[in-house]
């Protein structure tokens, strides 16, 4: 019988030990989460090239990261960036709800594409509401079963803004010539806050379609920058852009 109490510490010392190890390996682990998970979110590859977070501030920082184009678009990114700042309250990290106080994108290259059926922006945008809506009847189902929990892997995020931002609209009609024009700040506050957490499929949803409509605006209120094109047709191809 005294293996019994010597075995249950064991196990709580193993459960201790892996949660110090997550919380001090926090770059690791979104470094890994990013690379193997995102492309099923976006239907796209992932890549980011140093992940830094800091486990006692919750300060950190991405390198380096880029989204690739859907299948049937040309083979370049969707969106580059050099640094993404990430604020969060590390006090949450192993909580049902994550609390991140700010991520603030810094200067991303987008290209905006126009493919036969729909926009590479427009293709990301509709894979990750498929995996939100595939996530939520996965979840659902998962509730009913005996002994269930709520799923922990959601956030809020105090503040989002995408500054700098730097686009190149393309369509088959530019022959290969590209329109490229700044978009405004993108600012999302409180995100999550009222549902009580959103998950990060969720979230990402949220991101895409407010860029695609900051594109849209841009243009639809700037027709000086397809005239801007240098390429005979470029109004008329980047309009279907928006069919």
């Amino acid at each position: 019988m005294k293996a019994i109490p010597v075995v249950i510490g064991v196990v709580v010392l193993f459960i201790a030990g892996a949660l110090l190890w997550a919380f001090y390996s926090l770059d690791w682990i979104v470094k890994l989460t990013l690379e193997m998970y995102g492309p099923d979110v976006l239907g796209a590859p992932v890549k980011v090239q140093h992940v830094r977070i800091e486990p006692k501030t919750g300060e950190g920082m991405l390198k380096d990261l880029e989204i690739g184009n859907p299948k049937g678009f040309s083979p370049t990114h969707a969106l580059k960036v050099g640094e993404v700042r990430v604020s969060l309250d590390p006090a949450t990290v192993t909580s049902k709800v994550i609390y991140v106080r700010e991520i603030a994108v810094e200067a991303p290259l987008i290209t905006y594409e126009r493919g036969r059926d729909a926009t590479n922006l427009d293709t990301i945008q509709r894979n990750i509401d498929a995996y939100v809506k595939k996530s939520a009847s996965a979840a659902e189902a998962d509730s009913k079963a005996p002994g269930a929990e709520e799923d922990p892997r959601r956030f809020i995020v105090e503040r989002i803004s995408i500054r700098g931002a730097r686009v190149t609209m393309t369509a088959p009609g530019l022959k290969g010539q590209g329109v490229a024009f700044d978009l405004p700040e993108v600012q999302l506050k409180a995100v999550g806050k009222r549902q009580n957490g959103l998950r990060a499929s969720e979230i990402a949803n949220l991101i895409a379609r407010e860029l695609i409509s900051k594109i849209g605006q841009r243009v639809l209120t700037n027709i000086e920058l397809l005239k801007k094109g240098g390429a005979t047709g470029a109004i008329d191809a980047l309009k279907g852009i928006f069919k």
